[in-house]
Parts: structure tokens; sequence; C-alpha cells
């Protein structure tokens, strides 16, 4: 049976919301096969469901909280391999130069790898937000085009998620 556009796209919104695949699909009245094979085939034209549903869930604050949240396990970690190596009184100097040198270019590249992967991240959870606000106000101020503005917003979707996670940058 062929569907809608507008029906995928209600499936995709369901599932980026946070319900599991085979719900969102019952919701739409559509069989979990289907919903998985649109699901699949949107990831290989580069519109991952799964990346959308995980920057819907992550804020500005939560991009940064995580990445705060791996820096702070990896410094705590550099700061035990610190004081083990003063506490060892019998280790060469040579050694422990190396393993300072080791700590600091684990932790920089860690640094580095943390500020790389957060803009785009960041840039669609920033986007995401205000599609959020949008909706909010729309419904506030003028609720008669808040129908509208959600058959636009779920008929942009695919562009969105490329534009705004890099994809399409």
């Amino acid at each position: 049976m062929a569907y809608e556009r507008s029906t995928r796209n209600k499936v995709r919104a369901k599932y980026v919301q946070g319900l599991p695949l085979a719900t969102a699909a019952e919701a739409c009245k559509v069989p979990y096969n289907t919903a998985r094979n649109w699901k699949r085939q949107d990831a290989d034209d580069g519109n991952d469901w799964d990346l959308t549903r995980n920057a819907r869930r992550m804020t500005k604050s939560g991009v940064e909280d995580m990445a705060n949240e791996v820096l702070g396990e990896l410094a705590e970690q550099f700061l035990a391999t610190l004081e083990a190596v003063k506490k060892d009184p019998k280790m060469p100097a040579d050694k422990r130069a190396d393993i300072m040198v080791r700590l600091m270019d684990g932790y920089n590249k860690a640094i580095g790898a943390a500020s790389r992967a957060m803009p785009n991240a960041n840039r669609l959870a920033v986007a995401m937000d205000v599609v959020k606000f949008l909706s909010v106000f729309i419904a506030g101020r003028y609720p008669k085009l808040r129908e509208q503005f959600i058959e636009i917003t779920e008929a942009a979707a695919d562009d969105f998620v490329r534009e705004f996670s890099g994809g399409g940058a």
C-alpha cells in the first residue's frame, strides 16, 4: 500500500519525539516493517531519524553538560594517574616525563575532539529549540495557524536535519 509523505512524516515525528518505532507506526496505522524501511531509507539518504531524536533530547546546556561530564571524567583519571606517579619514589624521571606527556596529549586530544564534535550537535539542538519556541509562540498567539506550521515543519523535516546536523552545510 502506498502512503502519503505526510504519513511518513508523522511516523518520523512521533519517533523523534521519543516513541518506540513500533508504537509510532501503530499510532499512524502503518505496518512496523514499512516504518522500519522508511527509517532505513531516510538514513541511507542522510536523514538519520536517530540523530534527530538524540538532538531533540539535547539542548545547548545538554550538549555542554555532556562534554563537561566526559572531560571531567578524563580530568579525574588524569589527576589519579598524576597522584600515582607522585607516590612512586622509585619511578625514574624519564618514565615520569613520558607519562606526563602522554596524559597531556590524551587530554588535549579529548578537548579537541569535543570541540569539533559539539558544533553540529549544538547547532541542531539550538535549531530544534527555535522550532519548539515557534510552535509554542504560534499556538499562543496565532492558534489558527498552528496546523499549517506543523504541516510545514513536518514537510521540511528531512531538509532541516540535513541543514543543521552538518550534512548540508
